[in-house]
């Protein structure tokens, strides 16, 4: 996906994601959705180094538990960990459903991290697809 394409809260989140790729071991679709998503809030991108380890190149579960989280850098930093490998707290597996997480005013930027994660699968339906799919 081109950055042209990519919808962003702020230039804030643009510089950050940019910022954070350069930085970055990898160009891969973990990377993109992980840092895309994490740059959504100014808190999150604040604490960065709190959740992500750069010079092992891992998420950093244990930023969960920072004195700056919110309800909304919670969710941010929950979809961020989910898409960049399926990370989920054990005894808090309802807070990673979509009804949890989607659930704010996030949740626009939350489906472009997903994109971004997966992006075999979230195409453009072709307009006779969509067609398709509208006389079903």
């Amino acid at each position: 996906m081109s950055i042209a394409k990519i919808q962003f809260a702020s230039r804030e989140h643009r510089d950050f994601f940019l910022d954070m790729m350069a930085r970055s071991r990898k160009n891969d679709c973990y990377h993109r959705a992980f840092f895309y998503v994490m740059g959504i809030a100014p808190e999150t991108r604040a604490n960065i180094h709190q959740m992500f380890d750069f010079i092992h190149d891992w998420i950093e579960p244990e930023g969960m538990h920072g004195g700056w989280q919110t309800s909304g850098t919670v969710r941010i930093c929950h979809l961020a960990f989910n898409l960049w490998n399926g990370y989920t707290e054990e005894r808090h597996g309802r807070d990673f459903t979509p009804e949890e997480l989607f659930c704010c005013e996030f949740a626009p930027y939350f489906i472009e991290g997903i994109k971004l994660r997966y992006p075999e699968y979230c195409r453009e339906l072709s307009p006779a697809r969509r067609q398709d799919e509208q006389t079903r």
